[in-house]
This record gives structure tokens, sequence and C-alpha cells, in this order.
């Protein structure tokens, strides 16, 4: 009795938890030996478990990325590049941020087009259909027209706490993107807005890039108003056409646009090329300028600053003879100054030089007159045979002149219709030779 209560005492202070092992049978002993193995086994993967748990908080941010750490879902801080540690979830967290520039293409208000449509150009599928509602996108611009456009956005995040509050985790999402369709959304709100206050022509042509300014700004507004953390940094009009059915009509009239607009500057071109060629730089005082095609040019030219001789034209119709005669002074102040030139300049040129010519002729021969006026009263007929003979003898004397004798009687004259060629040659000779200058001596 006394043993058997030793016995337990001493079970009972052993300190192995699974008993005595050497008290065990074999079988009992590889038991005890396999229970222990584990039991170390599963505290060394739980130590690891716990390790790795703790390490999952490490995070690498790259250069062009930016970590927000939340922890018990409050933002607590911000990590630039490196690595960066927070409580691992759902403790904490680190969201990291693409900070660079994105580029999302906007075809909401394109034509449908099938990968057959997307290898041929727009003009080879003028006229083949017509629009579909159902698949086709258009904007409806202020003129009450349809207008196929393509735009191109490109955006980033410029604050990455309001991005991570506003898109966070979503962006991950590979199949959905709800960051490129809230940028989406915004740019074709703010298409549809400012197209609406435009002509199709203009959006087309002269306003492509203000309409695209004009997208951007008013995108950016309804972002910030969803404090999205998105910068806007420029927006692209890639293409416009009008809806493939009406392109052949509208290339058309744009060619016949181009062909007007090329005549008309050709014309002005002629023009100008003409009236230089009259005038010279005078001739914008004189008519009007072909350039001012415009009525408010047009109307500065008739109020003075040009068009004098148009204006001295409806003077003289509205019988305003003084106005007429101080713009015929004006003109000829104009035609006399130095900006003259031209077929202008080289008419008044010889105008002068033929009044000059003139008047010194009549000088001469009013002269002559005086000197021959006192013999001719004294003897008049004798004067008059001397004249006759000096002139005779000059006409008679010239080597250009062809001179024929007849003799007196009843023998019968031939006059040669067709003349000498050596008297003709030397006639000739005679005349070139008087034409030359003569050398001084």
């Amino acid at each position: 009795m006394m043993e058997h209560s030793h016995t337990h005492h001493d079970h009972n202070h052993d300190p192995d938890p699974l008993g005595g092992i050497e008290s065990l049978d074999p079988a009992g002993q590889s038991l005890a030996k396999a229970l222990r193995a584990s039991f170390r086994l599963l505290s060394a993967i739980m130590v690891l478990v716990l390790a790795m748990y703790l390490l999952s908080g490490v995070k690498t941010v790259q250069s062009y990325q930016v970590g927000i750490k939340t922890f018990l879902g409050r933002v607590v801080g911000q990590s630039d590049q490196g690595l960066a540690y927070v409580w691992p979830f759902p403790i904490g967290g680190i969201e990291i941020i693409d900070m660079r520039q994105r580029q999302l293409g906007v075809d909401d208000f394109w034509m449908y087009e099938t990968s057959e449509d997307k290898t041929r150009d727009l003009l080879s599928r003028a006229g083949s259909s017509s629009l579909r509602p159902q698949l086709d996108g258009a904007l409806l611009t202020g003129d009450r027209s349809l207008l196929h456009v393509k735009l191109n956005c490109i955006y980033q995040v410029v604050d990455p706490r309001a991005y991570a509050a506003a898109v966070g985790t979503l962006d991950k999402i590979e199949e959905y993107s709800p960051v490129e369709e809230m940028v989406r959304a915004a740019i074709c709100q703010a298409a549809i807005r400012c197209a609406a206050t435009r002509t199709a022509d203009a959006l087309q042509r002269t306003e492509r890039d203000q309409f695209a300014l004009d997208v951007a700004r008013t995108a950016q507004v309804q972002l910030d108003s969803l404090k999205a953390g998105i910068q806007i940094s420029k927006v692209l009009l890639t293409n416009a056409s009008w809806p493939i059915e009406a392109l052949r009509t509208y290339i058309d009239a744009q060619n016949a646009v181009s062909q007007a607009e090329k005549l008309k500057s050709d014309a002005r071109a002629e023009a100008e090329k003409i009236l230089n060629a009259a005038a010279g730089a005078s001739y914008r005082k004189l008519v009007t300028d072909p350039e001012q095609t415009d009525p408010a040019s047009r109307s500065a030219a008739n109020s003075g600053s040009g068009n004098l001789i148009g204006l001295y034209v409806k003077a003289l119709a509205s019988s305003d003879t003084a106005k007429a005669a101080q713009l015929l002074d004006a003109i000829d102040e104009v035609l006399l100054s130095n900006e003259t030139g031209g077929d202008a300049s080289r008419i008044l040129a010889e105008a002068r030089g033929y009044r000059t010519a003139t008047i010194q002729r009549v000088k001469s021969r009013a002269e002559r007159f005086n000197e021959l006026l006192p013999e001719f009263r004294q003897t008049s007929e004798l004067m008059l045979q001397r004249l006759w003979a000096a002139t005779r003898e000059e006409i008679l004397n010239s080597p250009t002149v062809e001179k024929f004798y007849l003799s007196f009687g009843d023998d019968k004259t031939v006059l040669r219709i067709n003349r000498d060629p050596d008297v003709v040659n030397q006639i000739l000779k005679e005349l070139k030779a008087a034409k030359q200058p003569k050398s001084p001596q």
C-alpha cells in the first residue's frame, strides 16, 4: 500500500508532459516522440507564419509611385520612393499610387467600325452606309449638325491622398478601370457641352484647338468637384468627320470653296500685279486695294484714304464740280509724287519730254519766223524762191531719198513699181549710220 502511493506521487511530478517515455512500451515511446516532433514543427510553423504576416507590411515604392499608409482605416502618412512598412492587413495597409501620366482614347462619339472598316480610309467608305444611332456615336453641334469626333486625354494623379480616398484599390481591377471611366465620363460630358456652342464646320477647321482646350477645362472642373486628385494635362481632338453618308458631299463642297478661294487669291494677285505695273505703290491711293475684300476696308477707302479715281467719278456723276476739282488736284499730286511708278510714271515722263520738245520746236519756229519776217517784207518773191531752192537741194542731197530722173520730150516713160534692191540697201545703211551716235573727236 505504501509502495503504490509513492509510485503515484512520482508520476504526478514527472517533467515530461507525455509521461515517462522509458516506462512506456516501444509503441508508446514511438508515439510520444512523434507527438513531440509534431508539436515542435507546429510551433516553428506558427512562428514562421507570424513572421511572414509581419513582413507582409513591407512594400517597395518605385520612383514614379507614392504610398498612402493607413491604420485601422485612417490615412496616417505618405511614403515616397524606397521600402515602406505598415501594419499588415487588416490592421493597416499601404496603397500604391501611380503618379505617371496616362493616356485615354475617347471614341464614344465615333462611328462603329468593323475590322475591315479600320483598314480603309473614310473617303473610300463615303456614301456606303447611313447613320446607325444604336451603334454610331456623334456630337450634336450648335448648328444642329452631327459630327463624329475622337478625343485623346492625357491625365495624371497630382493629389495621392485625395485619389486614394476617391478611387482607392478599385483602380487595380484589370477588367474594369473606374479611374478611366471617371475621366471618360468627365470628358464626354464636357465635349457635349462645348460642342453645343459651336458650328460643325468651325469645330472641324478653325476652332479645333480651342474646342479641345475648353473640353479639358470643363472636364477638370467636374473632376475637381469629385475631389479625385486627378489633373488633366491636355485633351487633343485627333479626328473629326461628318457622318459617312454626307462625307462625299461635304468634301465636294470644301473642294469648291478651296477652288473659289484660290481663284480669288489668283485674281487679287493678278490685279495687284497689273496695278503695280500701272502706277507702282501709288495705286493704293488712286483705286481700291484688291486686298480690301471686307466692307469695312472698302468703306474706309471710299472715305478719302484711297480710291481717289472712284471718288472723282462719283463726284462727276453727282455734278459736284467743286469736289471733283479738289479730287482731280489730289490725283495729280499722287501721280506726280516719287511713289508713282510703272506705266503711269513712264507716260508722264514721255509727256514731259514731248511737252518740252514741242515748246522748244515752237520757240525755234517762232524765232526763225521772226528772223525771216523783215526780209520777206522787202523781197518776198526772191526769199521764197531761195527757200524753195534750199529745201529742194536738201531733199535731193539726202542719201535716204530715192530719186528718179525723167527726160523731156515725147519719149515713153516707164516707172518701175518694184524698187531697186541696191538702192533700198543703200538707204537702209544710211539710216542705220545716222542713228548711231557719233564718236567725240
